[in-house]
């Protein structure tokens, strides 16, 4: 009987476990639907644009520290990431900018660094360095290829 009774657990378990694996490479959702669930939640979830980030300018630093991190590492899609990402909480900062532009060089993103130096010059034609980003952006653009359409 006690057989019987262990042969009876097992075969309970591996239908369970049958069944969450297959919950689980079907892809379901782990929110569970409900009868009145008509889906509208999730369509205005995913309708919504993400919020901007606002400025931060300690944010901002950190991010280029770590982006100087992984400069200096030569991992310059994750040092432009972050100089991204420094930018998006503090839109004129002048180091993430500077960095950002010798990441897109080091990267071979030429045409991104001159446009970035371009841009900057021509948003903050006061800053210390428009003069300098207007003198890369001149420099760099000799070594622009224009691709044939």
């Amino acid at each position: 009987m006690k057989r019987i009774e262990k042969l009876l657990i097992c075969f309970v378990l591996l239908g369970f476990s049958l069944t969450a694996l297959a919950v689980a490479q079907s892809g379901a959702s782990r929110k569970p639907a409900l009868i009145r669930d008509t889906g509208e939640e999730e369509e205005k979830e995913s309708a919504q644009a993400p919020e901007p980030k606002g400025l931060n300018p300690a944010l901002a630093e950190q991010n280029i520290n770590i982006g100087n991190q992984y400069f200096k590492k030569r991992n310059y899609l994750a040092a432009i990431d972050r100089y991204l990402s420094a930018l998006e909480y503090q839109p004129d900062s002048i180091p993430a900018c500077e960095a950002l532009g010798r990441a897109y060089e080091k990267n071979g993103d030429i045409s991104k660094a001159v446009d970035l130096y371009t841009d900057f010059a021509m948003k903050n034609p006061n800053s210390p360095k428009a003069s300098e980003f207007r003198t890369k952006a001149a420099k760099l653009q000799k070594y622009v290829v224009i691709s044939p359409k």
